[in-house]
């Protein structure tokens, strides 16, 4: 019976959703105080989001993000005009 020879279930997992960023700069400057941002970046899979994030580097008209959408960490580079400033809350004492 060679024909049917069990095998295990193949389910294939759906392709992760990817930011789409731009190409780095040469030689980026790094930011000091990561500045909090709103950063609106387009996914593969969610398409056109909105997310919290902080600047790591800045090089004239783009800049490099981390940002966290559906708890997965990721780090991309935008146009500059794709990120506004936002302000933190300070810590209550409870």
């Amino acid at each position: 019976m060679p024909e049917h020879r069990w095998a295990p279930p193949s389910h294939p997992d759906p392709p992760e959703d990817q930011p789409l960023g731009i190409d780095a700069p040469p030689a980026p400057d790094r930011v000091s105080g990561y500045p909090a941002v709103w950063v609106r970046v387009e996914f593969t899979r969610s398409g056109p989001q909105t997310c919290p994030g902080f600047v790591e580097q800045a090089d004239g008209d783009v800049v490099y993000v981390q940002l966290v959408h559906m708890r997965f960490e990721h780090h991309v580079w935008l146009p500059m005009d794709r990120v506004t400033r936002r302000s933190l809350r300070p810590q209550s004492r409870r």
